[in-house]
């Protein structure tokens, strides 16, 4: 399967279209594909920014055969997304219409464009934002194919990011919803992501076909792409690089992978494995350590605790305080008869005071700041041994 039809960016005339003009208002070209652009658009009925795909199917650009398929491709395209419609991480198809010569596919407007062209801006990133969005990658992936959907063509240039850098998987064209037990045999994708079986299955007719496995070795080429900068199987000959993928045949080379855990090492290892049987899936990759590792517990707040780590610390400072300085020492008659003469002291246990009480008093009431500077001295000298609030 291809899709090698180029579009102008000239925006369809009222009468081929009205239905669509009638609700929004198309401005600027922000992408293309292949055969489709996408613009920038505005819902006339809310003033929302959103994106249309308009894709064009008339027979004077196209050959019947490059006609048919691209119309049953968008169909196709147009039952995908309404089945997958509300995940978190992938694209959502809002409204679609379809003329004579166009048809047209308005979506939430993911403003920072491809992931694609965020990396070539980057070029690597660190492994913390790569876990990040993979595991939403691996999230949608795995919604897919619960519903037995594969998308064939995962990509950096296929996923999209929103103002606050949260990924968006999209473009399925290529996507197709499997029947129970079946397996494809259609050479569709492109070159670099493909998987040794897509490939096995275009030179050997006894070959049983593949399935959802594809998309899990997609996704070991974006991991690999996002830390080292570029991907894993290329070679300036297509066809020795065809044969890298079915060799499986790639390295971790430095200086790129020097500074790289081990646990994404092991992560992509597993991920691009020749034989799709041994391969992880959608699931087993998201309970990969690569995917535990760094994320905090979450804690409950202990006032109690947080203000003892403040006093016995004020009260550290304090004893080396007097203990360098030889200053005269902290007595309790001392405290009780003069707490600001001790300018050191009184700055520590002031400072540590007002962290504790400052959400309600106000720093510069001098007589509130000389209450809780000898509370809290009182605290300290007796060694919170009476303090259980």
């Amino acid at each position: 399967m291809t899709r090698d039809i180029l579009l102008g960016d000239e925006l369809p005339d009222w009468a081929g279209a009205k239905e669509f003009y009638q609700k929004y208002d198309p401005k600027e070209v922000i992408g293309r594909g292949v055969s489709s652009v996408v613009h920038r658009c505005l819902c006339k009925q809310t003033g929302s920014e959103l994106a249309v795909k308009i894709i064009e199917i008339t027979a004077e650009k196209m050959t019947e055969l490059q006609l048919e398929e691209v119309k049953n491709s968008t169909l196709k395209e147009i039952h995908v997304l309404t089945i997958i419609k509300g995940h978190h991480s992938i694209i959502t198809l809002i409204d679609s219409y379809e003329s004579a010569t166009f048809i047209f596919l308005v979506f939430d407007l993911m403003r920072r464009g491809e992931l694609f062209d965020y990396l070539t801006e980057k070029v690597t990133l660190n492994e913390k934002e790569t876990r990040c969005m993979m595991r939403a990658l691996l999230e949608a992936v795995q919604y897919l194919h619960s519903l037995n959907i594969i998308h064939r063509d995962l990509k950096p240039e296929n996923i999209l990011l929103d103002d606050h850098g949260h990924i968006k998987l999209s473009d399925f064209g290529f996507s197709v919803q499997l029947q129970p037990s079946e397996q494809l045999r259609e050479l569709c994708g492109t070159p670099g992501y493909l998987a040794p079986e897509i490939l096995k299955c275009s030179m050997d007719e006894t070959h049983p076909g593949y399935g959802k496995e594809v998309d899990l070795w997609a996704c070991g080429v974006i991991l690999f792409t996002l830390l080292a900068g570029s991907p894993p199987f290329w070679h300036r000959k297509q066809m020795l690089m065809l044969r890298m993928i079915m060799e499986g045949r790639y390295q971790f080379a430095s200086p790129e992978w020097d500074d790289r855990s081990d646990t994404v090492k092991d992560l992509i290892s597993r991920l691009l494995v020749v034989d799709p049987i041994q391969r992880l899936s959608a699931e087993q990759a998201l309970a990969h350590p690569f995917f535990r590792q760094y994320q905090k517990d979450v804690r409950r707040f202990s006032p109690r605790k947080t203000f003892r780590v403040l006093i016995l610390t004020a009260l550290a400072c304090i004893r080396i305080h007097f203990r360098y300085l030889r200053s005269r020492p902290v007595t309790r008659d001392l405290l009780a008869r003069d707490p600001y003469s001790l300018r050191g002291v009184r700055k520590l246990i002031d400072g540590c005071a007002f962290r504790i009480y400052g959400h309600w008093v106000k720093k510069g009431e001098q007589q509130n700041r000389a209450a809780l500077f000898q509370n809290t001295a009182k605290i300290i000298l007796l060694g919170l041994e009476d303090f259980d609030t």
